[in-house]
């Protein structure tokens, strides 16, 4: 049952959810420009040192992962509103930094892109995953998820494309002064967003203790596989495409363009078709089914040769992706609403156990590149997609309770 303590009107729950939409629709430009080209970024700029990539990225999860409970705590006397517009400009930061990197002096820049990293991460996500919670409702969420998903995704189909092409004809530099320039841009919505009452209630020791406590274990699992799983996606999966085309920006670029484009429609529709089903039972099936489904993708994902696999096997996965993401989502935006005025408190466990996944996806890949193909470490994401089930039995259980 959605709590009714938030005390906000309709037309508050609207302002807000616009002013997320639209702050993380700006976003997601930069993201779509970024988002395949940042791994192969550091992996280029560490000289191919695999080693060396999972590390920057581990630094920046195993800090914020030991922050998250005292950033919840700040942003109790900082207020969500300013976070999200802060969480803008770090952003802004984070990419002039990358801007500047070289391989001569990036031991001197890549450290402050990790320090605005964490900064991001404590002052965007806590905020931005209450604040959705908050300002979705039930019996839309699912559609509002799907409305949310769709749209990052349409704006990811020209975005790695024209990231490509702009490699090709310039630099990575050029695409990060874009990103400069959107995230900047990004504050402007972000500012809109209406303030909530919500406090973060719980003290250091017991957030860890909740972490590991028997009943939060089978949404703190989810959350860990959700960490890992994407981890191989976003950061491996790239790389992965990168080397196999021989270091081709356009067409790693336009590869990515198509298969993301076939699915932007059926993102949106998987959404509102959440919202329809009245039993809690068929999204429970649909998870269950996407997750296998998208767990064999890894497996598939293995055996990739040629270009033509990348673009038939990536269509697959995506459209399981669809399914496994969008009824997730839900889920969990629907579990975390329930909490009441404890739905900043959950949101925290998601997050650090969300961390947790990296870290584990990060050192497992870490230790398999040194005695065996990049390829062979999809079945960390194969694993990890299966876990995801555990965020559906723990709905199922509270609907029939």
């Amino acid at each position: 049952m959605e709590n009714s303590d938030y005390l906000l009107t309709d037309k508050e729950k609207r302002s807000g959810f616009l002013g997320l939409y639209f702050g993380r629709m700006v976003m997601a430009i930069s993201t779509g420009l970024l988002g395949v080209f940042l791994p192969i970024f550091l992996y280029t700029i560490f000289k191919g040192n695999m080693s060396l990539v999972m590390g920057y990225y581990a630094v920046a999860t195993v800090v914020y992962l030991f922050l998250v409970a005292f950033g919840a705590q700040f942003l109790n006397r900082f207020g969500f509103r300013k976070a999200l517009v802060l969480a803008s400009l770090s952003a802004v930061v984070i990419n002039t930094a990358y801007f500047f990197t070289t391989p001569e002096n990036m031991w001197k820049l890549l450290p402050i892109s990790i320090l605005f990293l964490i900064i991001f991460r404590v002052l965007f996500w806590i905020p931005y995953h209450v604040d959705f919670a908050i300002f979705t409702n039930t019996g839309k969420r699912g559609g509002q998820v799907g409305l949310m998903l769709s749209t990052i995704t349409l704006l990811g189909v020209v975005g790695p494309m024209v990231a490509g092409y702009i490699i090709e004809a310039w630099t990575m530099q050029a695409l990060f002064f874009i990103a400069i320039i959107i995230y900047t841009l990004g504050a402007i919505p972000f500012a809109t967003v209406p303030r909530t009452n919500e406090k973060f209630s719980w003290n250091y020791v017991r957030t860890w203790r909740e972490l590991f406590s028997k009943k939060n274990r089978a949404v703190v699992w989810a959350s860990i596989a959700m960490g890992t799983e994407e981890t191989i996606g976003v950061i491996i999966w790239p790389i992965f495409i990168f080397l196999l085309l021989q270091g081709d920006y356009f067409k790693v670029g336009a590869l990515s363009s198509f298969i993301v484009g076939v699915t932007v429609l059926l993102q949106y529709m998987f959404g509102h078709y959440l919202d329809h089903l009245e039993k809690i039972g068929k999204k429970h099936h649909l998870l269950k089914i996407g997750s296998i489904l998208y767990a064999l993708g890894w497996i598939v994902k293995i055996f990739v040769v040629t270009a033509f696999h990348v673009f038939v096997i990536g269509l697959y996965h995506k459209i399981a992706k669809v399914v496994t993401d969008t009824s997730y989502d839900a889920i969990f935006y629907e579990l975390a609403a329930d909490q009441g005025h404890y739905v900043d408190e959950f949101t925290v466990l998601s997050e650090m156990a969300v961390q947790i996944g990296r870290l584990i996806a990060l050192g497992a890949v870490a230790v398999m590149v040194m005695f065996i193909g990049l390829n062979w470490t999809f079945v960390i994401g194969a694993l990890a997609s299966l876990a995801l089930t555990s965020l559906s039995i723990v709905m199922k259980e509270e609907k029939r309770a």
